[in-house]
């Protein structure tokens, strides 16, 4: 793969990162998602954690 077509692959992954981070932190604006759920998001997107947002018992503290 040349340099240029390697660049664009890595341009289109930080749009649609970015993107996905914009609408869960869009969310956490409007009182739509709390903390804990925003981080485990977060972490999800960007492939250090587990794809749920739910749980239970942590998300019974706030």
């Amino acid at each position: 793969m040349s340099e240029h077509a390697l660049t664009r692959v890595h341009r289109k992954i930080f749009k649609e990162v970015h993107g996905r981070l914009f609408e869960i932190w869009e969310k956490y604006e409007d009182n739509d998602m709390k903390t804990t759920q925003l981080l485990r998001e977060c972490s999800h997107i960007i492939g250090l954690g587990p794809s749920t947002t739910q749980d239970d018992i942590h998300d019974e503290d706030f």
